[in-house]
């Protein structure tokens, strides 16, 4: 199969749907053709071959992206006529079978473009913020513009899927959509790095270590983990904050009113090995979103045997059990996220018996079993369309 993914963010711009494409596309590029259409990035070339795999990557040019952890508005609206023009080149010259949108927005509507336009089969992924994101003002599910473009994109790819249940879920609540989308869970690489100890990673032996990675943007919602940390009264305890974002101001900022800016290691984005090491030096992993699509951090931090407290609003509530795999609080509520911090802290021997329970559930969710998923719905997607 030749096969053309497109998706609007992909490494090193965006987080962890970028991720996912990456690691799918990949997989995929064992057995198949696999190009990948997307933003340019600063500094990436305009076409980038992988030499293990049948994988090439195209950049197509967008306005005003500045960042690499967030688009702006422009930038994404921008992909639309790029992204047809380097994709109407990419379908001349190669020939694709099929055609995999992540994101039914920016995303989509350069999918179903060169599908319909040039009678490719169409296999949409719905991934989260594309419908639903409660932190912004212009989220789909509740924007008069972009409602329409989704239900549009949703009504007029041949395929569907989703990387949760929530998000299914979403997509049927907000835009009445009735045809059938296959849940496939998201996995990741089973990581290998070499171990390190606290003292080489400038970790304290006598102290206790939280650590949340992500994206500083406000859905994440790290001021409810700060204020947590303030409300458990521990000098003994530290949090890890891996990764960089347009909030990273604003958190400094709540930890210094609230005292704890000594106890708060802003790490911002670090390499694949260093975040595993630090995962594995770390006592609980914590991140109280407001939404997950589905979380992959959850199940890198599960793999390194950490318990994790977590929201229960989202994806992330189809692999995480309350009282097992750690503790699921409300969204918004500092004391709820304290107290659960203080449980799994506090019980070092119920943590190491979650952790290891974590270790064998991360297992199910690899990559390599996402993509033979997806494998299989790829050529469902080309049969159907015959």
């Amino acid at each position: 199969m030749k096969i053309l993914m497109i998706n609007y963010e992909y490494p090193p711009l965006g987080g962890g749907g970028g991720v996912a494409t990456q690691d799918i596309a990949r997989e995929l590029a064992r057995r198949h053709t696999v190009h990948v259409l997307t933003s340019s990035a600063t500094g990436a070339p305009k076409k980038e071959s992988e030499a293990d795999c049948d994988l090439t990557i195209f950049r197509a040019r967008v306005l005003s992206r500045n960042a690499k952890s967030t688009a702006s508005i422009t930038s994404m609206l921008s992909f639309y006529p790029f992204g047809i023009a380097e994709g109407t080149k990419l379908v001349k010259k190669y020939g694709y079978d099929v055609i995999n949108t992540m994101f039914a927005i920016p995303s989509g509507p350069t999918g179903v473009h060169l599908s319909k336009r040039h009678c490719i089969p169409h296999l949409l992924t719905i991934v989260g913020g594309d419908i639903y994101d409660p932190t912004k003002w212009y989220s789909p599910h509740r924007n008069p513009l972009l409602k329409p473009v989704v239900k549009r994109v949703l009504s007029k790819a041949d395929r569907h899927t989703a990387i949760s249940h929530d998000i299914e879920r979403r997509a049927r609540q907000f835009y009445k959509f009735d045809r059938e989308i296959e849940v496939i869970p998201l996995g990741i690489k089973m990581p290998k790095f070499s171990p390190a100890s606290r003292e080489q990673l400038g970790l304290d032996i006598n102290k206790q270590y939280a650590i949340t990675v992500g994206r500083l943007v406000r859905r994440k919602d790290l001021p409810t983990l700060i204020r947590a940390l303030h409300l458990l009264q521990r000098p003994e305890l530290d949090l890890i904050v891996l990764g960089d974002g347009p909030e990273l101001d604003n958190l400094k900022a709540i930890a210094q009113e609230l005292g704890v800016s000594t106890q708060i290691q802003f790490r911002g984005f670090v390499p694949e090995e260093l975040k595993y090491q630090l995962l594995t030096q770390s006592d609980v992993f914590a991140l109280p979103s407001l939404h997950e699509g589905f979380g992959l951090v959850f199940i890198e931090a599960m793999h390194c045997g950490l318990p994790v407290v977590a929201t229960t609003n989202g994806g992330q509530e189809d692999f995480l059990q309350d009282g097992k795999t750690g503790f699921m609080v409300a969204s918004g509520d500092p004391l709820a996220l304290k107290n659960a911090l203080a449980r799994v802290l506090d019980d070092s021997e119920w943590a190491a018996r979650s952790g290891e329970e974590n270790k064998r559930l991360a297992e199910q969710y690899s990559v390599e079993n996402t993509a033979l998923r997806y494998e299989e719905l790829l050529i469902q997607t080309c049969s159907s369309y015959l």
